[in-house]
């Protein structure tokens, strides 16, 4: 799991592990931990103009 204190939206990228599409950090390699994914998923919810779930 990624320990990176920030992570931004452009040093995120995809990978596969198994049949899995992982974000992963571009500096350590690691995939996200839950924190950062959700923080993620956010950021990129945001930039692309779509509402927020409150699921």
């Amino acid at each position: 799991m990624c320990d990176c204190t920030k992570v931004h939206l452009f040093e995120v990228e995809f990978k596969l592990d198994g049949m899995n599409v992982v974000p992963t950090h571009k500096n350590c390699g690691f995939a996200l931990n839950n924190k950062q994914a959700d923080k993620f998923q956010k950021e990129l919810v945001k930039s692309w103009g779509f509402e927020e779930d409150e699921d």
